[in-house]
């Protein structure tokens, strides 16, 4: 009875999850979405390393090479970017 049970529990959630959205849909949250990707595809292989040290160069190689490896399709490798531009890699505002 108690492994039915945690089945059920398991299961449960899932079944909500499948609704009729498309994958090519938006996420409601983009940038909670690239965080996901981030914390799940890049931690998964390596301690995640701070964006804001590498130069803009620098960094797009490193993401186009580590896109490839975690076989991120485009639209995730754009959440992704979306994410790391908007809240790790701080720019330091344009001296005049």
């Amino acid at each position: 009875m108690r492994r039915w049970f945690s089945l059920f529990t398991l299961l449960v959630p899932v079944a909500g999850c499948a609704g009729t959205s498309s994958s090519s849909s938006k996420p409601a949250d983009p940038i909670a979405a690239g965080q996901k990707l981030y914390v799940n595809k890049c931690a998964k292989c390596h301690k995640l390393h701070d964006p804001a040290k590498y130069s803009d160069a620098d960094w797009n190689i490193w993401m186009g090479r580590m896109s490839r490896k975690a076989k991120l399709k485009p639209e995730q490798e754009q959440l992704l970017s979306n994410y790391i531009d908007e809240k790790l890699r701080c720019k330091e505002p344009a001296k005049r």
